[in-house]
């Protein structure tokens, strides 16, 4: 019974350690470091939204191929908006299907706004915004939410810049 204990104890001291491990955000400049492309950042977010960073594929700690900045509200229950970024290739530019043709920063990008815009999802939340994207700097960059307005997402967008 003694060595069943002490088995499980270690099975979660291990489990938790690589959780720990897992779980540790990398900095930008590290992120910048690990990429092979431009990394650019929003300088006009809400000073009450916190950044989560996203590498993928995930749990990948040299050869990062792309990346999500999650920016959550102060009390971490929505993410308010999410920007992913990777090389940009060729093809990735193309109009969306019933994409809004939107001039972010001298480059064309597309503003798709989400079917259920303007509805009450399962909890009652206002669902709101769209996608928008854009190459940038070579950088192909696609933002999201369902919690910000169009014109905030194009003004943040229009923020992002070399850091």
């Amino acid at each position: 019974m003694k060595s069943i204990l002490r088995f499980i104890v270690v099975f979660i001291l291990i489990s938790s350690v690589n959780l720990e491990a897992q779980a540790k955000e990398i900095s930008i400049s590290e992120l910048k470091e690990k990429v092979d492309f431009k990394v650019l950042f929003p300088k006009q977010i809400p000073i009450n939204w916190s950044l989560e960073i996203k590498t993928y594929p995930w749990g990948e700690k040299d050869n990062i191929t792309h990346f999500r900045l999650h920016y959550i509200e102060k009390e971490d229950k929505y993410l308010m908006i999410g920007i992913e970024e990777r090389k940009a290739s060729e093809g990735m530019e193309k109009k969306k299907q019933n994409g809004e043709e939107i001039n972010i920063n001298g480059n064309i990008g597309y503003f798709q706004e989400w079917a259920d815009n303007g509805k009450l999802d399962r909890n009652g939340h206002l669902i709101s915004g769209g996608i928008l994207s854009w190459i940038q700097e070579g950088t192909y960059i696609e933002m999201d939410s369902s919690n910000v307005e169009k014109d905030k997402i194009i003004e943040i967008a229009k923020s992002m810049k070399l850091n």
